[in-house]
């Protein structure tokens, strides 16, 4: 099964995205988009931070989320926004959805979260129409392989100021399976001001380096159109172990036919 953001976890989750990133993911999904015209999902949709903006653009996307106060909390931002997403409650290792669309959305590190990276996007596959695209984004967390983040000792990793008053502060504790490489993540979430709370939480998180993912993309019939580093498609290179990076790599991808995996 996948891993639920759930409570405060949820609740601070998108303003501790948008206090890094200026909505990066949101602009090259639109234009991922206008390249495979009609109706896409996106995998993990969360609270609608992504796909919100997609449908205010006039882009037919739909949402698959397992959390319910992701749920939640997307429907109070769509009304917030005037619009009405069709959001779809499910598992994305084990969901099968009414239809198949023309583009699948995986951002912000969604496949990492799967217990079996491999099987999910051979799952997804059965979601997209022949000649359909895939966007997806994976990262790889440098920071912790290289040490520069403690391992097994409690580190501040976000703080952010809240529009209501307050503070939300979160605390990360992390220990390395180097043979499974995966990272085990335990969170403390802290809620300061008019309604304190605090939350814990544990997640694990796959990291795939790229010769992996060329391979997993391959075996689940997708081929690369193209891939770039961190949300910026100047920057391609032909092999990302050799540059100088934050992590981050966003793959464009297309459906073969079963006549052209041959």
């Amino acid at each position: 099964m996948s891993q639920p953001y759930l409570s405060l976890e949820a609740e601070l989750h998108d303003a501790f995205w948008e206090a890094e990133d200026e909505a990066s993911e949101v602009r090259l999904m639109e234009n991922f988009l206008r390249k495979h015209p009609g109706t896409a999902l996106e995998i993990g949709c969360g609270s609608g931070r992504l796909m919100c903006p997609l449908l205010a653009a006039g882009l037919a996307v739909e949402g698959l989320e397992l959390s319910p106060d992701m749920i939640d909390l997307g429907r109070k931002r769509a009304v917030r926004h005037g619009l009405d997403p069709i959001v779809h409650s499910g598992d994305m290792t084990t969901w099968n959805p009414p239809r198949v669309y023309q583009a699948l959305l995986a951002p912000a590190f969604t496949l990492q979260l799967a217990p079996d990276p491999d099987a999910a996007l051979r799952h997804w596959s059965r979601w997209l129409e022949t000649g359909g695209g895939l966007y997806l984004t994976v990262f790889m967390p440098y920071a912790e392989l290289l040490g520069d983040l403690p391992e097994n000792q409690w580190y501040p990793d976000h703080q952010v100021k809240l529009t209501g008053g307050g503070e939300g502060l979160l605390e990360t504790r992390h220990r390395l399976d180097h043979g499974n490489r995966v990272i085990h993540r335990e969170h403390r979430y802290s809620l300061t001001g008019p309604n304190p709370a605090k939350h814990e939480s544990r997640q694990s998180i796959r990291w795939i380096e790229h010769t992996e993912m060329v391979r997993l993309l391959d075996h689940a019939g997708f081929r690369i159109d193209r891939f770039f580093l961190d949300f910026d498609p100047a920057r391609t290179t032909t092999d990302p172990d050799r540059e100088d990076f934050d992590g981050i790599l966003t793959y464009e991808a297309t459906m073969l036919s079963k006549q052209e995996r041959l």
